[in-house]
């Protein structure tokens, strides 16, 4: 089993991911911010975001062609300066765990494929929650789909996906104080694996599935939805 030692170590050895703007890496962000973010979310009411664990920066990257204001911030300084907004001020290398911004700072906090890195989801979770005005999304790998599900078990340091089922999600978001507004799952392409030949293919696939490879829980602040 992992810890979070271990997982310190992971994100700042080599492991050959693509850059934000391989072509399917492109293709995969700018799905999910179709699939979900522009039809689960107002994004015209959506002007400040912050992306926790942010990496190398695809999930600030395509996020940021919707939305005019989106930070990112991530413990690996490795990581931090592959990011494309390195060096613009947008960018905080610390402890998601202990975010630093002020209460309700932005309209939308979200993480993807972050929370089955770190030991204590809530915690992460519960300061989500405390720097956003309205909105809390999330995105982790599916244990339902047999390729996430072979993964978790091959690789140790990434044993914690065994946990992501969309009812942990929904509980740990109530135990965050969030409230649930839309649960599912979705979506076949693997940004790091899938070959780009194989992209028009799973493109065409429709993207909402309860065996698709990422689990999305979208929640909201307290009073924060009419």
């Amino acid at each position: 089993m992992t810890d979070d030692r271990a997982q310190q170590a992971y994100w700042e050895d080599e492991h050959g991911h693509r850059g934000y703007d391989h072509p399917v890496v492109a293709a995969f962000a700018r799905q999910r911010v179709a699939e979900v973010l522009c039809r689960w979310l107002d994004l015209g009411e959506v002007r400040t975001a912050l992306d926790v664990a942010c990496g190398d920066g695809f999930s600030t990257w395509y996020v940021g062609e919707h939305v005019a204001e989106v930070h990112g911030i991530d413990r690996s300084r490795r990581m931090l300066r592959r990011h494309p907004l390195f060096g613009t001020g947008r960018l905080v290398q610390g402890d998601v765990r202990d975010l630093p911004f002020d209460d309700g700072r932005f309209d939308l906090v979200y993480a993807w494929e972050a929370l089955h890195h770190i030991s204590d989801p809530q915690a992460v979770l519960a300061e989500m929650a405390r720097v956003s005005c309205r909105y809390v999304l999330v995105a982790e790998p599916n244990r339902r789909n047999p390729a996430q599900f072979a993964f978790a078990l091959a690789d140790r340091e990434h044993r914690w996906v065994l946990r992501y089922s969309l009812a942990y999600m929904r509980r740990i978001f109530a135990e965050a104080g969030l409230c649930v507004v839309r649960a599912a799952a979705g979506g076949w392409i693997l940004p790091n694996k899938t070959p780009r030949w194989l992209l028009p293919a799973l493109r065409r696939l429709p993207y909402w599935c309860g065996l698709g490879i990422t689990n999305w829980v979208l929640g909201a602040r307290q009073g924060a939805l009419p």
